[in-house]
């Protein structure tokens, strides 16, 4: 990876406005190479494998900072096949631990919470705010036990710009090969310089869910990368909105933004660049290589984390995040959603048909139709992830791990 891949800079705004404005004006769009993926690479269970082995050598993010805020909050989620739980100290620094209790392994964390110690609900044993074991239930029937060793086994992780950064949840498995390329990936999650602006306002977690789909890992990561489908997917929920096939694309190390402006970015034409703002003119989408969607909206950002299970199926993890002052409008959309009656939100359409989709081609590639699938120079950003997937994958196939 070269030092140009490594750097972290986007356009700024005046940039952005710029070079959508000439789209609009010529009738074009961002373009790049076209890309073909073979369809077994999405279906052949040893590849699927391989997949995953190379996600869990490698830096990811596990969640967004918002979702604890506090000393005691705490949450989990299973990252890569890995019960894992984030919790906030009384020093305010964010730990992440294997979710496993040191005495028989049940989960310390079930759910979101906030609390003084960790308790696990089987036989008592106690954990401190940083993991360290405090308390045993009749630790004399425990006679070579040394409580300062079996604190919960902490994962190296990183805060930074509203985001939680794991290191390698497998770190033996990356060989000299791959071990400069995850050193690369951290350095580049750690560097917040392109979401910053956009993620740290959005500081208050408004909802999250998990939902397990049928569908493959890499074809939900593919319906957020491209704006091809825009009239024809979101024809009376996105579309009005926006434009169809116009995106700008930027790439920094393996990761991308793409940009989806919206309609009224024709109203800034009138006015002095000086005074020019992507707010509430355009979504940006940033792909945090391998498996995660940083979305933003006019009033809320949208975390997404992409967990592969087979190659059939795939935890989605949502957050939902608002800045202090839209949070309580957006809790109040939320209940109104909740309700009986209540129509889902534009936000939460748009993704119901998204998924629809992906849910559709996942079916479409057990059909023996097509021996690949296309990505015209339209949707660069996805041959992009395709190619920094297949390029970490060789070299994990010649470290031999």
């Amino acid at each position: 990876m070269t030092a140009v891949e490594r750097t972290c800079a986007v356009a700024d705004d005046v940039q952005i406005v710029r070079r959508v404005l000439a789209h609009i004006d010529a009738g074009t769009t961002d373009e790049g190479e076209a890309w073909r993926e073979p369809v077994e690479n999405y279906l052949e269970p040893v590849r699927f494998a391989d997949e995953l082995r190379l996600l869990r050598a490698l830096p990811s993010v596990f969640i967004p900072s918002a979702t604890i805020p506090n000393p005691g909050d705490h949450v989990e989620r299973v990252c890569l096949g890995t019960p894992l739980c984030a919790v906030r100290g009384n020093d305010g620094r964010a730990r992440v631990f294997r979710n496993a209790c040191r005495h028989r392994g049940m989960p310390l964390v079930e759910g979101a919470g906030c609390s003084h110690a960790l308790v696990c609900r089987y036989h008592g044993w106690t954990y401190r705010l940083d993991g360290s074991l405090a308390h045993v239930p009749h630790a004399d029937a425990f006679p070579d036990l040394n409580m300062a060793t079996r604190g919960l086994v902490e994962v190296t992780s990183v805060e930074v710009d509203g985001l939680i950064v794991i290191g390698e949840l497998e770190p033996a498995v990356a060989q000299s090969s791959l071990h400069a390329c995850a050193q690369d990936a951290m350095t580049t999650l750690t560097d917040g310089s392109p979401w910053r602006s956009k993620l740290l306002p959005a500081e208050r977690l408004i909802a999250s869910e998990s939902v397990v789909r049928p569908i493959n890992w890499k074809v939900l990561v593919e319906q957020f990368l491209e704006g091809y489908h825009i009239q024809s997917t979101h024809r009376e929920t996105f579309y009005p909105l926006q434009y169809d096939d116009l995106t700008v694309v930027e790439c920094f190390g393996p990761n991308s933004r793409i940009t989806f402006p919206y309609r009224n970015i024709e109203r800034l034409r009138s006015r002095p660049e000086s005074t020019w703002t992507t707010q509430q003119r355009m979504t940006f989408v940033y792909q945090l290589f391998p498996n995660v969607m940083v979305a933003t909206f006019p009033d809320q950002v949208i975390v997404v984390v992409v967990d592969p299970i087979d190659v059939d199926h795939s935890m989605i993890t949502t957050y939902l995040l608002a800045t202090p002052e839209t949070a309580e409008a957006a809790l109040i959309a939320v209940g109104r959603q909740s309700e009986a009656g209540s129509g889902p939100s534009l936000l939460t359409r748009g993704a119901l048909e998204d998924n629809e989709m992906s849910a559709g081609v996942q079916r479409g590639l057990h059909a023996g139709a097509n021996a690949f699938v296309e990505f015209g120079r339209h949707e660069s950003a996805i041959g992009h992830f395709h190619g920094a997937l297949n390029q970490r994958l060789a070299l994990l196939a010649r470290g031999g791990g």
